[in-house]
């Protein structure tokens, strides 16, 4: 497990940014972004939560996966 004051480690970076892409992906609701990419980037942000829990990560990747429903605001 990582500290709240440590650097995850470079693998650990590679997943939440993943993890950041594909639930910005998930979360676009205009046009440009047809339901089944969607779909997809919800199936790829699972994979990369899995792969960051997996690394010792979950409370970071709640964070990312929280957003989600919580966009920022000024947002939507």
């Amino acid at each position: 497990m990582f500290s709240p004051t440590t650097d995850p480690p470079a693998l650990g970076r590679l997943f939440l940014a993943r993890l950041e892409r594909a639930t910005g992906l998930a979360r676009r609701t205009d046009l440009a972004a047809p339901p089944r990419w969607r779909r997809l980037a919800r199936h790829a942000a699972f994979s990369a939560y899995r792969d960051c829990v997996t690394l010792g990560l979950e409370r970071e990747a709640r964070a990312v996966v929280s957003r989600i429903d919580h966009p920022a605001v000024g947002v939507g």
